[in-house]
């Protein structure tokens, strides 16, 4: 009983997806990157963007960072720019 009534007052936290991407100059060279992470909102999208970072470029003392683009994932697709009414051929 007791159990039940946690669990109906537990907050389902809603995560989005983000779409991140971004360059990265280094001693490397300047690197392209592509991601998706799931959070609930920017600070979250920082926060795991930065750990990312780190466990990519452990060894680098200095890495110079640039946001192209940020935006959270839609999930609705207009369905009218796909023909349904034909099959596919490749």
């Amino acid at each position: 009983m007791r159990e039940r009534l946690e669990q109906k007052n537990l907050v389902r936290t809603i995560l989005n997806e983000w779409l991140i991407e971004y360059t990265v100059e280094s001693s490397n060279g300047i690197e392209h990157h592509l991601n998706i992470i799931e959070a609930m909102d920017i600070k979250e999208v920082q926060i795991k963007l930065f750990s990312d970072l780190r466990e990519r470029y452990p060894a680098e003392a200095r890495i110079e960072v640039t946001i192209l683009m940020l935006e959270i994932v839609q999930n609705k697709a207009e369905i009218d720019l796909f023909n349904t009414h034909e099959e596919y051929v490749p």
